[in-house]
């Protein structure tokens, strides 16, 4: 069965070829190009070639070719697949055809929009374009008829999708090319090599789990009976040895050609800090307003300019364009039938979108019904789950409604100021020496906490990020090109890989404040935790949660800037830390854990009673600092599962409702936009539930609008002949 398998599949993957060896071209594109189905819709017409069908049949058998090779079904099952092709093939063709009978709906429905409330121009332009009456389907017809009708962003989506596609199918040609072209080039021979000589690569101090940067090494061969010293290309020979797993002040790295080695020796030293770009709100692109040039067109221009300015370049495009259409070509394909696909596809969502619009808003009834039910369902989990709330917290990102009495869940995010390792050490000796009570070496701890330097990571740079520039101007890039590679000393360089970026030595703050890092490019403990302090808005009892929000974004920054600790319970975004009341027991020591539960519950006498902790504000983006063993923890509160001041609905069991309209996720929360109807703050339960049931309603009158057309518009509007003698020779070749 495995040749039969394999036969079967070579016929549909190499078609063309397989299904006679002596046709010429001309008449396999004529065969493969038979028409197996047409349809016909509002005096429109459309049909399903051979191609089409074999293309839906390859994809179909190869789909269970995998499940079958990955053991999901048995022998018997796949068998019984390859053994009812005929019937495929048949059922196949059907769903073609009715999906371009569908496509067809939306083309009519889409140009009776534009003649009903188009402009003048473009009812003319639809008019014009229009194959209502052409009884022979033609490929570039349909195109303008699809472009004249199209919405202008569904139009700019359309090309864009089909020019990324094509895009990354051209490049898959041009890097082959490429690479053949590089691997071509003379090299050196390996025989009677003497001597390998080594420039060593410029940087030779690695923090544990960086990477091998070559940047600057140069490998030369000398030969036996020979003076010539001869440079090798990175290809040719092989650099091993490298591991920066473990700390160690000397590994031999060994570059090896031929029989002959060379070897330079680098150090691992601990790693400091570094983290990827602190993460941005994404910005809503502005809507396109012009249509993208088609990928052919743009190419073709690229070509032309490369031809006067770049013969290499020229050479290299040209060539993968070539290819490109010759495997076009070899497929019966051109330019046109890729972007057509992209234009039937754009055309239904098109249509689609405007069809899920027509559904009716959410009324207040069905906003409360949903909210009762999901109640309902969360209370149920409750009672019959052994899953605690905070597990639940932890799956819902706090869209949970419900809260036990005994289990009020709040959340904070906290930067760690951690006291320095060289520090500890000291801290550790002078404890072993047992020359001071507890209070005494507390006092001691704090100290050498206060004298704590750290190191300030900056939110621009990412240590994940890669130069975009050939030959960069940064001396540490592994693009530079000069001569003299090594630590960047420009303050000024823009290169995203530079050094100088990874660390701040200027942080501003507050009004237009400013501190300056010490000669070794660290920040006081102390004078960071003032800044802090002053960077942060005062949060009071009336604050808006506008006001509070602006606090957290504020906070976040601080967090990547400084943070030394992630810590436990992250069950939101970054950072977040949930804590429920009843808790008997902590994994943070008693003041982590006594400061946060004062700012999410306590009363301002309570505070009070702590000054030592300078709480500032209350409820959410209110925020505390504390000393620990581990160093300065600053605490801000980020949101409650429920808060303290709403209302909330008494469900009996010690289980409590929290109100729709509560904000309950004040990271992602965003004001209701005035004059909208419907649409309430972000990062309520109420948000959520509206969201969740226009985008039903809009599904659901979309799916009556398709069941409608199958149902009816099939039999009754749709003609749709068939003409299974066209892929008989398939299934016949399949079967022999």
């Amino acid at each position: 069965m495995k040749k039969k398998l394999l036969a079967f599949l070579l016929i549909l993957v190499l078609a063309i070829t397989a299904i006679t060896a002596t046709a010429c071209t001309k008449n396999l594109e004529r065969d493969f190009k038979q028409v197996t189905a047409t349809i016909s819709y509002a005096d429109r017409v459309s049909q399903v070639d051979k191609l089409d069908l074999n293309a839906t049949i390859y994809n179909f058998v190869y789909q269970y070719y995998n499940y079958y090779s990955q053991g999901y079904i048995s022998q018997t099952q796949y068998q019984s697949v390859l053994d009812n092709i005929e019937t495929s093939y048949d059922q196949a063709n059907e769903s073609l055809a009715e999906t371009e009978a569908y496509t067809l709906k939306c083309i009519e429905e889409l140009y009776q929009l534009v003649m009903k409330d188009g402009t003048q121009e473009e009812k003319d332009k639809a008019l014009a374009a229009s194959t209502k009456g052409k009884t022979e389907y033609d490929m570039a017809a349909r195109i303008k008829e699809i472009e004249s009708i199209l919405p202008l962003k569904d139009l700019i989506a359309a090309v864009d999708a089909y020019n990324e596609e094509m895009q990354k199918s051209f490049d898959s040609f041009l890097e082959a090319y490429e690479s053949e072209v590089a691997k071509s080039g003379t090299k050196h021979s390996t025989n009677n090599v003497k001597e390998l000589i080594i420039t060593k690569p410029w940087k030779l101090t690695y923090e544990k789990g960086e990477s091998l940067n070559e940047v600057g090494l140069v490998v030369e061969a000398k030969y036996e009976d020979s003076d010539e010293v001869v440079t090798l290309d990175r290809d040719e020979y092989t650099v091993t040895g490298f591991s920066s797993e473990e700390v160690k002040e000397k590994v031999e790295i060994t570059v090896s050609f031929g029989k002959a080695t060379a070897t330079f020796d680098v150090e691992i030293i601990d790693a400091k800090t570094s983290r990827p770009a602190m993460p941005k709100e994404e910005e809503e692109e502005a809507e396109k307003t012009e249509v993208a040039k088609l990928f052919e067109v743009d190419l073709d221009e690229q070509i032309e300019a490369a031809k006067k300015d770049d013969p290499t370049r020229y050479k290299a495009l040209s060539e993968a364009k070539r290819r490109l259409e010759k495997q076009m070509s070899s497929n019966y394909r051109t330019y046109d039938y890729y972007y057509l696909s992209k234009l039937k596809d754009q055309v239904v969502t098109a249509y689609e979108e405007i069809v899920g619009k027509t559904a009716a808003g959410v009324s207040e009834a069905e906003i409360l019904a949903e909210y009762e039910k999901r109640l309902n369902d969360q209370y149920l989990d409750l009672l019959f789950s052994i899953s605690e709330y905070s597990d639940k917290a932890g799956e819902t990102a706090v869209k949970t409604q419900i809260v036990h009495e005994d289990g009020e869940v709040f959340y904070v995010q906290h930067v760690l100021l951690k006291l320095s390792s060289e520090l500890e050490e000291k801290y550790t000796a002078f404890e072993n020496e047992k020359v001071a009570n507890k209070s005494a070496l507390w006092e001691y701890k704090k100290g050498l906490i206060d004298e704590t330097t750290i190191l300030v990571s900056n939110p621009e740079y990412d240590k994940d990020a890669a130069c975009e520039e050939e030959e960069c101007t940064c001396t540490a890039c592994v693009n530079y090109k000069g001569e003299t590679p090594g630590e960047c000393t420009d303050e000024d360089c823009t290169c995203k890989k530079c050094p100088n970026k990874r660390y701040l030595k200027t942080i501003s703050y507050g009004d237009d404040k400013t501190l300056v890092a010490n000669e070794d490019g660290t920040f006081d403990i102390l004078v960071l935790r003032a800044a802090m302090y002053e960077d942060l808005a005062t949060v009071t009892e009336d604050s808006s949660a506008e006001d509070r929000t602006a606090a957290l974004e504020i906070f976040k920054k601080w967090i990547y800037m400084c943070n030394e600790d992630d810590g436990i319970f992250s069950t939101l975004s970054s950072n977040g830390l949930g804590y429920k009341l009843s808790m008997t027991e902590s994994s943070y020591v008693e003041a982590f854990t006594e400061l946060s539960r004062l700012l999410a519950y306590g009363s301002e006498q309570e505070k009070a009673d702590h000054p030592d902790y300078h709480i500032v504000g209350s409820g959410v983006g209110s925020y505390g600092y504390c000393y620990t063993e581990y160093g300065i923890h600053v605490i801000m509160l980020s949101g409650y599962a429920l808060d303290p001041r709403a209302e909330k609905t008494d469900l009996g069991n010690g289980y409590y409702a929290i109100a729709a309209d509560v904000v309950t996720d004040y990271p992602s929360y965003k004001p209701a936009e005035s004059g909208e109807t419907n649409t309430p703050a972000k990062g309520t339960i109420l948000y959520d539930i509206v969201e969740s049931l226009e985008k039903e309603k809009k599904d659901a009158k979309i799916g009556e609008f398709k069941k409608d057309f199958y149902r009816n518009g099939m039999k009754d509007d749709v003609k749709i002949t068939y003409f299974e003698k066209v892929y008989e020779d398939l299934i016949e070749q399949y079967q022999d």
